[in-house]
């Protein structure tokens, strides 16, 4: 993601003395109102990058720095320029028509569509398109300018506004197509200050994005250990000349909602105002995921047998074995059928119409969005399914399958972990701690009710970890993941489980190993309902 550029050059450094920040001056100040940036575009007209004249007065600049300093706990809004700032979940401000002339944000989108390189952005956190940095664009005449207006203009007087020196900025492009999104995030890492969202929508008709749309930049609460929670607080929709600006800490958490139409793409210019050390750093020690936890395996064979359960052809000693060279090859093996048809049926009957059982989402958002079954609520099929799972009998075979000490007089002290999963429109895990293999383990995934593109599950290579964990420490904006980190996916991919129906699929996953469960996107099919999933992870 993306990385800081450096120091502060020599000429951001002297805008900044020049205008007198230190002194907490007014935009005029900073920037006489008659200061405009022009460009001679490429079609022979003058695009225009000077700011609302309204936001430009001492009035409204000393009215909002009041506003923002305040520890009031209501919203802000003014009337006369339509300027919000939310205080819940944390403080964020909108400013409609940033610019005064309107005309420039077409003219930005066009130089957008017509000269900008994209680059495709796909991982657990997110799927979009981004641009490299604006400071890298010197055929974008337009959009070089905008960065410029960013750094003289708008840095000091943010800088005024907040009070908190801002060195530098770094900004550049993205758009979301339908279906694209980004992932609960905050931001925070190393000299990050303040976070930004400039949106452009100039189209006719579509200057104002309703919430079904999708797109929206949505706000979480947190707790006391600073973990986002669910659901979202706040909403904010892409408008046109918008720009959307917050202070990153360690609770402001957000994501992208999915752009769920396919009438318009969701573009914008985002990035950070950069300056000294951000003091609301949290060491990754201090906010670790959670990890598994495992139990004994019940010890009390009789009361389900594999014998009941199973398809009968995957107990044959033949069969045994040819598991068992699979997985000495090549780490995994999905067994296709794996129970009797009648015990998957009435299973999966079960977990779509008995109301009876109950759900619990899994969080903290940042890292998990799914339900897990309590097991507790658990009777009939699902209740001797989760037996079955994890006993003592299935530990023996799961033996005879990988040659692993789960059972007989080599086993130590072999354990499991076991959740019910149900899947569904929206749901993802991430990489993070949790899903970091401290031990050599082995995963059990059984589908019901699969569906294509809902609880795919991808592992990752030890080797390529550390570079995609540097991604999530450099957890972007709004938009912003670094356009420095080329993917390099499909090298670091080890396997990839689909999921099917009535399938076990069986990985033995080393130390160092990590895996995450796709976002579930809206354009997934579900018609049959949720997909669920009995994951199950075992060690010696």
């Amino acid at each position: 993601m993306e990385k800081s550029k450096g120091k502060a050059s020599n000429e951001d450094i002297a805008d900044g003395e020049v205008a007198g920040i230190n002194n907490g001056g007014s935009i005029e100040e900073c920037e006489p109102q008659s200061k405009r940036v022009k460009l001679e575009a490429d079609k022979g007209n003058i695009a225009d990058l000077t700011l609302n004249h309204s936001y430009t007065t001492p009035l409204f600049t000393e009215q909002l720095k009041t506003q923002w300093s305040s520890r009031d706990k209501e919203d802000y809004y003014d009337p006369a320029t339509a300027a919000k700032v939310y205080r819940d979940p944390f403080q964020v401000c909108l400013l409609p028509d940033l610019l005064q002339n309107k005309i420039t944000c077409r003219e930005l989108v066009d130089e957008m569509v017509q000269k900008v390189q994209w680059s495709r952005k796909q991982m657990d956190l997110y799927e979009f398109y981004q641009s490299t940095d604006l400071s890298n664009m010197a055929n974008c005449k337009l959009l070089t300018s905008f960065l410029q207006m960013l750094r003289r203009t708008v840095r000091p007087w943010l800088q005024a506004l907040t009070g908190i020196k801002l060195d530098y900025v770094s900004a550049s492009c993205s758009m979301y197509t339908c279906g694209d999104y980004l992932l609960v995030h905050d931001d925070l890492l190393k000299d990050r200050q303040i976070a930004f969202i400039y949106y452009l929508s100039p189209w006719e008709n579509a200057e104002q994005w309703c919430e079904e749309q999708g797109g929206c930049l949505e706000l979480f609460s947190s707790d006391e250990r600073c973990f986002p929670l669910f659901p979202v607080k706040q909403k904010v929709s892409p408008k046109n000349n918008q720009f959307v600006f917050f202070k990153v800490g360690s609770r402001s958490f957000h994501q992208v909602g999915e752009v769920t139409t396919f009438d318009y793409p969701r573009l914008t210019i985002n990035g950070w105002f950069h300056g000294a050390s951000n003091n609301e750093l949290i060491a990754d020690v201090m906010r670790p995921f959670g990890k598994l936890e495992f139990t004994m395996p019940e010890k009390n064979t009789h009361a389900v047998s594999v014998d009941e359960f199973l398809n009968e052809v995957y107990l044959k000693a033949q069969t045994k074995k040819s598991i068992q060279k699979r997985i000495e090859d090549n780490s995994e093996i999905c067994l296709y059928e794996f129970l009797r048809r009648e015990i998957f049926e009435q299973a999966l009957e079960q977990l779509l119409h008995d109301d009876t059982l109950k759900w619990r989402l899994e969080g903290p958002a940042n890292a998990h969005n799914y339900e897990v079954l309590d097991i507790s609520t658990a009777s009939e099929t699902i209740s001797r399914l989760i037996a079955l799972f994890s006993n003592a009998e299935m530990f023996a075979l799961l033996r005879d399958y990988t040659d692993l000490d789960l059972a007989g007089p080599n086993a130590a002290n072999p354990t499991y972990n076991l959740q019910v999963q149900r899947w569904t429109h929206g749901n993802y895990t991430v990489l993070g701690d949790g899903a970091i293999c401290e031990e050599n383990t082995l995963d059990l995934l059984y589908y019901l009710n699969a569906s294509e593109g809902a609880a795919v599950v991808t592992y990752l290579s030890p080797e390529a970890d550390e570079a995609h964990q540097k991604n999530h420490n450099d957890e972007s904006d709004d938009d912003s993941i670094g356009y420095e980190m080329e993917q390099e996916e499909d090298d670091s991919v080890l396997l990839t489980i689909t999921p099917v129906d009535n399938a076990l699929n069986i990985v033995y996953r080393c130390e160092g190993t990590t895996k995450f469960t796709k976002y579930v996107s809206r354009n997934t099919p579900l018609e049959r309902g949720p997909v669920y999933v009995i994951s199950c992870s075992y060690k010696e």
